[in-house]
């Protein structure tokens, strides 16, 4: 009897471990793309200020909290739509 209450216990241990390594499994992989897609923003968002104020357009992409955490959270279309706001002259200023 008490030998089948280990082998129960330890199989209830594998399936939680099995489990628990799927789970952190697809949270890096989510994770890595959120993280690349973030790089990738701010790195686009410096870019696009550098060739904005070389060009002189008339209008220019301001970099504060507010703007670098679009652009982290939304990525390519974050930059999208700070140079959009940006050139419709609407400021991204914290509150």
């Amino acid at each position: 009897m008490a030998l089948d209450f280990i082998t129960l216990n330890g199989l209830a241990i594998l399936v939680v471990a099995i489990a628990a390594f799927i789970a952190v499994y697809y949270f890096l992989k989510v994770a890595k793309y959120l993280i690349v897609n973030s790089i990738v923003g701010l790195i686009l968002l410096f870019i696009s200020n550098i060739v904005i104020g070389m060009l002189n357009m008339g209008f220019s992409v301001d970099i504060n909290w507010v703007s670098i955490l679009i652009c982290a959270v939304g990525g390519i279309p974050g930059v999208i739509i700070v140079i959009l706001l940006g050139f419709l002259n609407v400021p991204l200023v914290p509150l």
